[in-house]
């Protein structure tokens, strides 16, 4: 009867313990899937996939809204309301452009057209602080941050002035763009530090104000009549959504194109780049939501950051069209994004 009674008692504990101990015999309920909506602009590229990748790696279930604006010329303040009909957890965006479209200057809220709401993050943004995206990188008191993309200039042209001699750099902005404006003026305060000479010019505009896209191989032209060294891509949508253009034209008059972001480099004809790879700074972004959604960190209260880790990238089938070749003290550092065919990178 003992015997009897103390396999019972054994038993019934083993039953609760069964039940008290998560993932055996009582399944743990599911978490319910954050809601994202990521307002891109050219659709999912490396930041995109970046940040999805990462949580993915961290088996965080997530319903994503996918919404290109620039591809299907969306509207602002209707994605604005969609993301409030949706009841959606965070909104992510991607570029200067966007990002002013969907939160607004930090100074000129519109609360109906505006989040203010849902927490917002950016990435891909080249400067937050002249674009007014946030007040301050340390504590951006707003509901919204987000991560940096572009390494400092002075660093840049450090890395580049290592590659390659310069004393004239020629930069082509877009007067309409305020970052690629205080882009050009930054430039400005670094040539009097590093001693070159910066040679600056808007592009042409059409009888209704746009910029001119035809323009551009003109503008390159005159650069070379003024005898640049080099020619720099900093923040410009503009300028990066004809890159192809303006950067044939520079290699086809042997001009070599710096540029501050991956893009003209591993898709187009620029010759080098110290850049944050898209990926990574997505992945970045993506521990970011996860401070937000899972950890329940407010938006003001994380910083706005860079990845601590930079690529100095080299087109190489550029630097055999230039005959520019890294020298051999900067090997060990260069990653190679083409090869031309038959030379060794």
């Amino acid at each position: 009867m003992r015997s009897r009674l103390l396999a019972r008692l054994l038993v019934l504990t083993l039953i609760g313990l069964a039940f008290a101990m998560p993932g055996t015999a009582q399944a743990q309920p599911e978490r319910k899937p954050f809601k994202i909506m990521m307002v891109l602009w050219r659709g999912c590229e490396d930041a995109c996939q970046g940040f999805k990748d990462y949580l993915a790696s961290r088996h965080i279930p997530v319903q994503y809204l996918i919404r290109h604006a620039g591809t299907f010329n969306l509207k602002f303040p209707d994605l604005v309301a969609q993301a409030r009909e949706q009841n959606v957890d965070l909104v992510v965006t991607w570029g200067t452009t966007v990002t002013l479209g969907m939160v607004g200057q930090y100074d000129k809220i519109d609360p109906v057209k505006n989040l203010t709401d849902i927490p917002a993050l950016f990435m891909i943004v080249t400067d937050p602080i002249a674009a007014k995206v946030v007040e301050n990188l340390d504590r951006p008191g707003r509901n919204v941050s987000g991560t940096l993309v572009i390494v400092p200039e002075e660093t840049q042209m450090r890395a580049i002035r290592s590659y390659m001699p310069f004393q004239r750099v020629g930069i082509v902005y877009n007067e309409d763009e305020s970052n690629a404006v205080a882009s050009v003026e930054k430039m400005r305060a670094i040539a009097a530090k590093m001693n070159f000479v910066v040679v600056a010019k808007p592009v042409p505009r059409d009888a209704s104000g746009k910029p001119i896209a035809a323009s551009l191989p003109d503008v390159i032209a005159e650069m070379a009549a003024e005898k640049v060294d080099l020619i720099y891509i900093g923040s410009s949508s503009f300028v990066l959504n004809n890159r192809d253009a303006f950067t044939r034209a520079a290699v086809d008059l042997g001009i070599p194109v710096a540029a501050a972001g991956e893009v003209p480099v591993v898709e187009s004809h620029a010759l080098l780049g110290l850049v944050g790879r898209y990926y990574t700074i997505g992945q970045l972004t993506g521990r970011r939501a996860e401070q937000i959604l899972v950890e329940g960190t407010k938006p003001q209260d994380i910083a706005v950051e860079t990845i601590n880790h930079f690529s100095l990238i080299v087109n190489m089938e550029v630097a055999h069209q230039l005959e520019r070749y890294p020298p051999l003290s900067m090997l060990h550092a260069v990653e190679v994004i083409k090869n031309a065919p038959g030379v060794a990178p």
